[in-house]
């Protein structure tokens, strides 16, 4: 199943022997747009997969479950596909290695407990200074996540690792052209969460300060 992009190409045709997924998704808009891909690439064309959704909530960010559980119910609603059980677990995000090793920690459990063969991930490019200037000037300049990916549209979507990473050659605005270019910008994007602003429990409305929310806007031009 191939998907368009103006910035990348992707296409998904995995191997007949492969039966059983994980999917990274925490409640963001990136890997809420993979989980739909995903999901409608098994329902129409691979029925025999099986996807465990996998999601590692940030200490720093306790709503993640909260927004992957919406996510995947929509999903579930639009494409008709049934997830396996929600593997989920609170990991410490106050500092990068933590994040990153105890990341790979739930990845790697859930490969054992479920017989995972390949997973996917929703990791995504940054955009450039020329891009979006408005994005690099004045407070949280700086991308305020770990392991964030400099943009290079040469990357592979396939690591060595077993994960997949469609969305690793395009930027924001990228993502929203995958929302409309599949129909569910309305259906999707408003039950996903970027900020990264814990002060606004309500979960009712991004901050609009943070660098996430900033990116968000302007790859989307809106919010939610």
């Amino acid at each position: 199943m191939l998907f368009k992009n103006s910035q990348d190409d992707w296409e998904i045709d995995l191997p007949e022997n492969i039966k059983t997924l994980g999917l990274k998704i925490s409640g963001g808009a990136d890997s809420a747009i993979v989980c739909y891909m995903v999901a409608k690439y098994v329902t129409e064309e691979r029925p025999d997969i099986t996807i465990h959704p996998i999601t590692a909530i940030a200490s720093t960010k306790p709503f993640q479950q909260i927004f992957a559980d919406k996510v995947l119910r929509k999903v579930e609603s639009l494409t008709g596909i049934k997830f396996a059980t929600h593997q989920y677990r609170t990991i410490d995000s106050t500092t990068v290695e933590n994040y990153i090793n105890q990341q790979s920690d739930l990845v790697n459990d859930v490969y054992a407990s479920q017989g995972l063969q390949r997973h996917f991930s929703g990791l995504t490019a940054n955009p450039t200074a020329e891009d979006a200037p408005e994005l690099f000037n004045g407070d949280h300049a700086t991308p305020g996540s770990y392991g964030v990916n400099d943009i290079d549209r040469s990357k592979s979507t396939e690591k060595k690792d077993n994960t997949f990473r469609p969305l690793i050659n395009v930027d924001k605005k990228g993502v929203a052209e995958h929302y409309i270019t599949l129909g569910v910008l309305e259906e999707i994007f408003p039950l996903t969460r970027s900020c990264e602003q814990n002060n606004v429990f309500t979960f009712e409305a991004h901050c609009g300060d943070c660098w996430f929310c900033r990116e968000r806007k302007w790859g989307f031009g809106r919010y939610v």
